[in-house]
């Protein structure tokens, strides 16, 4: 199975948390890019629900790339201002050509 490099129009940076000392020497984990990619972005469904008396709005989405070693659902993705949790990895076939990752967009209203 191949993959059409055309499809892959959105430019996303993959962020992971990695560990850093502040001034006072303690260890914390901080968000910094991994790698940036071209990708496609695929609405798969849509929902909203009701947290803490406000709207969410939750909206998943299929990310396709290149196979890139080393994502994990631990790490996030972000495409312009939007933020994506990655729900599960998947190399594609085990062929380590492309990498699928199934995401949740999370919107807050009101």
């Amino acid at each position: 199975m191949g993959i059409n490099i055309g499809k892959l129009n959105k430019r996303i940076t993959i962020l992971s948390y990695q560990e850093s000392e502040d001034e006072m020497g303690q260890s914390t984990q901080e968000l910094k890019p991994y790698k940036r990619v071209w990708a496609t972005i695929k609405p798969l469904r849509g929902r909203e629900y009701w947290e803490a008396k406000k709207v969410q709005e939750e909206v998943v989405y299929k990310i396709t790339t290149r196979y890139i070693k080393g994502i994990t659902s631990d790490m996030l993705i972000q495409y312009k201002e939007k933020i994506f949790e990655i729900n599960s990895v998947i190399n594609v076939e085990e062929s380590d050509l492309i990498l699928e990752m199934q995401c949740t967009e999370k919107v807050k209203h009101g």
